[in-house]
């Protein structure tokens, strides 16, 4: 019989770590349950996403032999249609993980969350909110120091629609990559990773490596590479401090729907007509670098104080 991975021994270091001892945590399980994952997602999830685009193209009037050739510009193409179609294979990944716990872990989907296994709205929107001003208020600063770099593009025949399909699929993308990579992976790297720094570090890494694909990586891909590693570190550390996933989805969360709704790169691995958009340039890596670094100290040191409304309710009990 196979022998799980986890030393029992050795007590986890958190209680995010301690819920994956609730299920068998066999080190082929945990193999099996990332190739389902990257199947559904990649494979089922990318041959939905064509035949979607298809479907659209075809109802557009584009004749059936010119549709395969049209697909390559649908991706890519600043649309509402677009933008749905490179969202559909998330909604695969998550299906994947609720077909993957139970049945190869013994444990129920809703654990990626938090050991009482039930979404808490709370840190979910203090999360969210509160990076929503930090990125907001930068932002603003430096619109009105170089009011010239950011161009206009809100026209409300597109943003209206883009804003109906954002919420909900914004949402879907964020808690798939959530749900895998500061749940799934960070949970079972944690049965063997019993520091947290080290196990932050270690399972912020797959996550910045499945963003080298993106556009804007050709800005530098070094610095660009980092970025991502020191988004996926913040939530990593931000899940073990709170033994929580809700604080880094509402967190995740915000920074999409500002990238995708307020102010938009042309570069963006999703192209949307946003309100704002600004000119990639090969020197903004550094500086994306650099703003992110303090925004998440800001915004971390922020998390870790009473907020106003907590005072409150404190006071009132």
């Amino acid at each position: 019989m196979t022998q799980p991975f986890n030393s029992p021994h050795r007590e986890p270091s958190t209680r995010w770590q301690a819920i994956a001892l609730k299920g068998r945590n066999d080190w082929w399980r945990y193999f099996f349950g990332v190739f389902i994952f990257l199947m559904f997602m990649l494979i089922v999830g990318s041959l939905a996403a064509v035949f979607f685009a298809g479907i659209v193209l075809g109802f557009q009037g584009m004749p059936p032999e010119a549709v395969m050739e049209g697909i390559e510009s649908f991706f890519t193409t600043a649309s509402v249609a677009g933008f749905v179609g490179n969202n559909i294979p998330f909604l695969f990944g998550i299906w994947a993980l609720v077909i993957v716990l139970p049945s190869l872990h013994g444990r129920g989907f809703l654990s990626l969350l938090g050991a009482n296994e039930r979404l808490q709205w709370q840190p979910f929107l203090e999360a969210l909110g509160l990076w929503l001003a930090i990125v907001s208020g930068t932002t603003a600063i430096f619109y009105l120091l170089e009011p010239s770099e950011f161009a206009l593009t809100f026209r409300w025949q597109s943003w209206l629609p883009l804003l109906l399909v954002t919420v909900p699929l914004t949402f879907l993308q964020v808690a798939c990559e959530e749900l895998f990579f500061r749940g799934y992976l960070l949970q079972g790297l944690g049965v063997v990773i019993r520091s947290k720094a080290v196990l932050a570090s270690v399972a912020a890494v797959p996550f910045a490596a499945v963003h080298f694909a993106n556009p804007e990586m050709q800005r530098g891909l070094g610095w660009m590479a980092l970025y991502y590693f020191a988004f996926g570190l913040v939530t990593c550390w931000m899940t073990l401090g709170r033994d929580r996933l809700e604080p880094a989805l509402g967190f995740h969360l915000a920074n999409n729907y500002f990238g995708i709704l307020v102010v938009s790169s042309t570069d963006s691995v999703l192209p949307v007509p946003a309100i704002f958009t600004v000119e990639a340039g090969e020197g903004g890596a550094i500086f994306s670098v650099l703003l992110f670094v303090a925004e998440a100290v800001l915004f971390y040191t922020l998390l870790q104080k009473k907020l106003p409304w907590q005072r409150q309710k404190r006071g009132a009990n």
